[in-house]
């Protein structure tokens, strides 16, 4: 099998290129289909934007959705290649004909097929089939002979009953977990109780807009750490972060170990496939404490972990800061919104929460940069997408939907039921 090389670009920064490998995906998958030798009547289930629609955290959330569905009703699971098949040894079959779309829908929030309409006719296009809409209740039922497409972010108490066979699906082929284990023994080596702080920078700075983008400043994880430290048996800290160089001289006082310090050994032929971030996971993954960023890559990480004490996180009351949480009995990401998440921040809170999290240059940057940008791409998107379903009209259409003709493309709701 052919070792796929893991992207650490954010889906905005490779939106088009995404899109036009779907689109190619769409054409390839069909071309194939004549020498199908599947059985008609053998139940399959896909998901053909795996590896694609989303980092590495969601890749998990949504493999391990398809993987359950599939179980309950002994359907065969075909994907695209994806990180996962390197990192855990997965083996599915390729995906050999393209099947109806089938979105996610969460009655509790809004979801990003609802923020961007065009989506659901144009995977309706590609395909050549209507769509239909899937939920949680998918964990129960079942599903079979649909692609399944969606972040599938659940509450953890829905996952909960399948809390082992989960783990199961995300433990390191046997030539990654020798020198993952050595270096993870190592590690405690240097003391009794191993805190690991993963801090989130990169596209959440940029991506401003989001609900969930949570930026807290080094300096407040550094105040939690004050607060245990010396209430913990001979502690050691192990710092991880997409902009690590940047904030490790602020926890200096704590003599952070990090991953390029434990010189893991890799196995050869996955040196040049982008992993080193699953250094950090593993770890995460076996820390006694773990303080996360409001992150599903280290909520994940907290899922796996076994034996960890005491999990922490950010959450939007900026009075108290951090929460302890159960991975197992909790939302992936905090919204902003509370009982209510909304999708975007408005322009008040995303100037309010940028200037108390991260002081008044980013607020300034965030409000007259990073939201034009990414008010640009938005806008980009939908008319890319509004362009392949129908043409100039489907731009109009667009542009006639974001005026606030609400009718003009359909949402989740009105989907055909499955």
């Amino acid at each position: 099998m052919e070792k796929l090389k893991y992207t650490t670009k954010s889906e905005t920064d490779r939106v088009f290129s995404v899109f036009d490998t779907f689109k190619q995906d769409a054409e390839d998958t069909k071309d194939s289909c004549t020498n199908d030798v599947i059985s008609a009547t053998e139940p399959v289930l896909t998901m053909s934007s795996l590896g694609q629609f989303g980092r590495f955290g969601n890749q998990l959330f949504q493999y391990a959705f398809l993987r359950i569905c599939a179980k309950k009703n002994g359907a065969r699971v075909e994907s695209p290649p994806w990180i996962g098949q390197t990192l855990f040894g997965h083996k599915d079959a390729p995906i050999s004909k393209r099947l109806p779309p089938a979105i996610e829908y969460c009655n509790f929030r809004e979801s990003l097929f609802e923020i961007i309409p065009e989506f659901i006719p144009y995977l309706e296009k590609l395909a050549d089939a209507k769509s239909s809409y899937v939920g949680s209740e998918a964990l129960e039922e079942g599903l079979a002979n649909v692609d399944i497409w969606g972040f599938f972010q659940l509450p953890t108490h829905l996952l909960a009953p399948y809390k082992e066979y989960f783990r199961s699906l995300f433990q390191p082929v046997q030539e990654l977990k020798i020198p993952l284990v050595n270096t993870l023994n190592i590690l405690r080596s240097k003391g009794k109780t191993i805190i690991g702080i993963h801090l989130r920078r990169g596209d959440y700075i940029a991506e401003v807009r989001a609900s969930f983008t949570l930026v807290f400043p080094a300096k407040w994880y550094c105040e939690w750490l004050d607060e245990i430290w010396e209430n913990l048996e001979d502690p050691v800290l192990f710092l991880c972060s997409d902009d690590i160089d940047s904030i490790l001289p602020e926890f200096e006082k704590f003599s952070p170990v990090i991953s390029r310090d434990l010189d893991v050994n890799l196995p050869e032929e996955m040196k040049k496939l982008n992993i080193e971030f699953y250094i950090d996971f593993f770890m995460l993954s076996n820390c006694d404490i773990v303080c996360i960023s409001n992150s599903v890559f280290s909520f994940a990480a907290c899922m796996l972990n076994e034996g960890g004490e005491t999990f922490i996180r950010p959450h939007w009351d900026f009075s108290t800061k951090f929460i302890a949480f159960d991975p197992w009995n909790s939302e992936p990401l905090l919204r902003l919104g509370g009982k209510e998440p909304k999708f975007f921040k408005t322009w008040v809170e995303i100037a309010y929460v940028t200037y108390v999290t991260q002081g008044i240059w980013i607020m300034l940057k965030s409000i007259f940069i990073y939201v034009p940008k990414s008010r640009i791409k938005g806008l980009q998107l939908r008319a890319y997408l509004g362009y392949q379903i129908q043409g100039i009209l489907g731009i109009v259409k667009s542009l006639l939907y974001t005026l606030g003709w609400d009718s003009l493309w359909k949402k989740p709701g009105s989907l055909n039921s499955k």
